[in-house]
């Protein structure tokens, strides 16, 4: 159990580390923001702030999930589960994980990466007057399934090693 351990250890420090990273893109989106809203007092508004700075905000939020599933922020019912024994807690979210989240982030990143690989391979760009290339982003949405889903083996491995210590305390 002690290698799964550290195998789950690298991947929390893996997406500890994406979150930190990406959450850093909140900076140039606060100054895209700024940028537009100040033009536009000097009725000046930009073509390309918006655009960017909703790929920006995409990017962000898709990016950081893996680091919210790392520390429990994702929305959850614990109005019932938090009822019941640490074990019988851990039971129900390995129940979860196998036959909800991981069917959910396998077809996730099933088509997300067919997404992005059809993107690519025209060079796709947006519809708007500036233009800009689109197949950047649309990468970030197989890549977000990727990171969840080894968030995912890691939650799921300390799941069960909660389970494996409630045995060992039970005998």
């Amino acid at each position: 159990m002690n290698t799964w351990l550290g195998i789950s250890k690298r991947i929390d420090a893996f997406s500890r580390w994406t979150g930190i990273v990406c959450s850093y893109l909140m900076i140039p989106l606060t100054l895209l923001v700024v940028y537009e809203v100040i033009t536009r007092s000097f009725q000046h508004p930009t073509v390309w702030t918006f655009e960017m700075s909703n790929f920006f905000y995409g990017a962000h939020f898709m990016l950081v999930a893996a680091y919210g599933l790392l520390y429990k922020s994702h929305v959850t019912i614990d109005l019932v589960t938090s009822r019941y024994s640490p074990k019988t807690q851990a039971i129900l979210s390995l129940i979860c994980y196998l036959f909800m989240y991981f069917p959910f982030i396998g077809v996730w990143l099933y088509f997300g990466v067919s997404y992005a690989l059809n993107s690519w391979s025209m060079l796709e760009t947006s519809w708007s007057i500036w233009g800009p290339p689109l197949y950047p982003i649309k990468t970030v949405i197989p890549l977000t399934a990727l990171f969840l889903l080894l968030q995912g083996i890691s939650e799921v491995i300390k799941t069960v090693n909660v389970l494996v210590q409630e045995k060992g305390v039970s005998q």
